[in-house]
């Protein structure tokens, strides 16, 4: 499998399903992908025995005779060693990229990379021990349902859900397209049965609304497969509704598909611009640049970063800046530098292994350092990046700033 990722997965909120507390900032998408649990942080540094090889059968072997537990499964042990090999991997301390994929997180982040999940379309998330809708999808089941964001889910097919683990929430909410659900939602002092039929779900992982007479706003989840299409249709909306100029929020992107992150930036570019460099072990650096006619190449633009702008997000923050595209506001990103790969191990399990570095339009490498903002503004709780329901408040200062320097450029 050679799908190129370019993301720290537990960034995303979409990936917080598996969480019965999500290690991340935001909800969870009842059908996509689940983050894989954190693992212990990575010591590329530390010593490695002499004649290991021989000394790993060997403590195979004093197990396997001296163990006090006879009936320790082998496959088990196999297992973690593998997951220790990778952990030895030079990767970031705070998400891991070099990681082992059971069968269910493999089929979950293929699923997320072609932007559909099968199931009712919502994004949910525990407060106080109670699981709430944080989003509803449009064109799925829930919405033609009428279910709102707000809404509590108490029952699943009957059995009440508090206390469960969120990822036990999720596998019951997924299922075969065609396949009946039962939920008992409440909503205020309603409470009713809510009967829907699974079907296939396209992941948002663009969303947009009017926040000025003449400013758009739109954030971006994570590069899909189909996020290229979700932005150009975002963008000629807002336009429809009056935009003039856009503020693209990128504070909470992970990243994504690199080519999806690639074809984004390059509608905001002129053609031939440097995106990124990408090399691989013994491979020569490949160059990306725009191609064609940069649809969005003259809308005025304001970019927010923060320490969750990652990978791909990177990418395009650094272009913008790169070549004087857009004014960065915010706070320096997250500082990732190595593109990931899946392989197969031929038993229904995986491994996400970096196979590639990259550099981006500045040609400074970002481990470490990130892309740094024009306007420097203090960080904020993700909680408070919620601006589709009204205009930018105090709380979020940067989305403020970048309001008011869009309309101060447009006089």
């Amino acid at each position: 499998m050679t799908l190129a990722l370019i993301a720290c997965d537990p960034a995303t909120d979409d990936a917080a399903a598996a969480a019965e507390e999500a290690p991340v900032e935001g909800p969870a998408l009842a059908e996509a992908p689940a983050a894989t649990p954190a693992k212990a942080p990575a010591k590329p540094g530390a010593e490695a025995m002499p004649d290991a090889e021989k000394a790993f059968a060997k403590a195979r072997t004093l197990i396997a005779e001296h163990y006090v537990d006879a009936a320790i499964d082998p496959g088990a042990l196999y297992t973690g060693a593998v997951e220790g090999m990778l952990a030895r991997l030079g990767q970031p301390t705070t998400y891991p990229i070099n990681e082992l994929l059971a069968p269910r997180e493999l089929a979950e982040l293929l699923h997320g990379t072609g932007g559909t999940v099968v199931g009712v379309g919502v994004m949910i998330e525990q407060v106080a021990g109670v699981l709430v809708i944080r989003e509803v999808i449009a064109g799925g089941p829930a919405a033609t349902a009428g279910l709102q964001r707000g809404d509590r889910i108490l029952e699943i097919d009957g059995a009440k859900i508090k206390g469960k683990p969120m990822v036990e929430i999720v596998d019951q909410i997924r299922g075969p397209a065609g396949t009946a659900i039962d939920l008992f939602v409440q909503r205020d002092t309603e409470e009713w049965h809510e009967k829907l039929v699974r079907q296939t779900v396209a992941i948002q992982n663009v969303e947009s609304k009017l926040i000025g007479d003449k400013v758009g706003y739109l954030r971006l989840r994570g590069f899909a497969e189909t996020t290229p299409a979700e932005f150009d249709a975002a963008v000629a909306a807002l336009q429809t509704q009056g935009a003039e100029s856009l503020v693209l929020d990128l504070r909470a992107c992970p990243g994504g598909v690199l080519d999806a992150a690639i074809e984004v930036t390059g509608s905001l570019l002129r053609d031939g611009q440097a995106i990124v460099t990408t090399t691989g072990r013994d491979e020569p650096g490949k160059t990306a640049a725009a191609k064609g006619d940069g649809r969005w190449k003259d809308l005025p633009l304001a970019a927010l970063i923060g320490p969750e702008t990652a990978s791909g997000a990177e990418i395009l923050a650094d272009a913008l800046a790169t070549h004087k595209r857009a004014t960065l506001i915010g706070a320096p990103t997250f500082g990732k530098g190595t593109v990931e790969s899946i392989h197969e191990l031929g038993n229904g399990w995986a491994i996400k292994l970096s196979t590639g570095r990259f550099v981006g339009a500045g040609g400074e490498p970002l481990p470490g350092r990130g892309v740094k903002p024009h306007l420097p503004v203090p960080v904020v709780a993700e909680a408070q990046l919620d601006p589709l329901d009204a205009v930018p408040s105090e709380a979020d200062a940067a989305l403020a700033v970048a309001k008011t320097w869009l309309e101060d450029q447009a006089k």
